[in-house]
């Protein structure tokens, strides 16, 4: 019997907004965006996939298909028909792929510094570093903190976040998600899908997420796509969260005006 994912809702809207993190955190990485969401017209939904805080202790293979029917079981479960996704790093990734499930019940897509549904492929020496990082070397950890964000904070930001990684989460899963985001491509299912789609990059990240990068894959795959760039790092909901509530909620009112 599949087990339902953790997550915890936020406004009593009628717009409902599925919401999924990264790899870096569980869904406690949006606590600072809370505050300036209009939780009256808008009910979200904040999920945490396998491995990761209130579902640390259901396990699987965090793959992308098993991962797009969690969430669509918690959709089932809070008898939520159609709703807007928002999807960070490498659930942005899972929520590009999501619609090949569900294409009639997904209204918008909202990804933030996202991986794009082909993928973020790396060298095997460098996949076998980043393996190594997410079984728990923090030194390492913060180091890609510091290039996600170019060096623009102090060193507890890096340090918190590290910290918060290793706790919210499982090593297991750690080291499936990133199999999943650096091997996985779903660019050929996903294709063609005229979903209106929201990229947002950050000034500050790596370019691995920049807008070049989204121009090449993303803004390919999606026919309905436009891409918004914000003054942050790769953590637009810590770094940068006013801006972000905005930029979300505008994208938002233009996709239910159109409907």
């Amino acid at each position: 019997m599949q087990q339902t994912l953790g997550f915890t809702t936020l406004g009593n809207g009628s717009e409902p907004v599925l919401v999924l993190h990264d790899w870096f955190c569980d869904q406690t990485s949006y606590d600072l965006l809370h505050p300036y969401l209009n939780t009256g017209f808008y009910k979200f939904v904040f999920i945490d996939l396998r491995g990761y805080g209130l579902s640390k202790g259901i396990h699987g293979n965090c793959s992308i298909e098993e991962s797009s029917r969690d969430v669509l079981a918690i959709a089932d479960k809070l008898n939520i028909e159609k709703f807007h996704l928002v999807g960070h790093s490498m659930s942005g990734q899972i929520a590009q792929y999501i619609p090949t499930e569900a294409r009639n019940r997904v209204k918008s897509i909202a990804t933030i510094c996202p991986v794009p549904a082909c993928g973020t492929p790396v060298p095997e020496d460098v996949l076998e570093q980043l393996e190594n990082i997410a079984k728990g070397d923090i030194v390492n950890g913060k180091a890609i903190l510091y290039m996600m964000t170019q060096n623009r904070y102090h060193d507890w930001f890096a340090e918190r976040k590290a910290l918060q990684w290793f706790s919210c989460s499982g090593p297991e899963a750690r080291v499936a998600y990133l199999h999943t985001f650096c091997e996985t491509d779903v660019s050929d299912l996903v294709r063609g899908c005229d979903i209106p789609t929201l990229v947002i990059c950050g000034d500050y990240d790596s370019p691995f997420y920049g807008p070049e990068r989204m121009q090449e894959t993303i803004l390919k795959d999606f026919k309905n796509t436009q891409l918004v760039c914000l003054p942050s790092g790769h953590y637009p909901m810590e770094e940068t969260p006013v801006v972000l509530a905005a930029t979300l909620e505008r994208f938002w009112e233009g996709v239910t005006a159109r409907i």
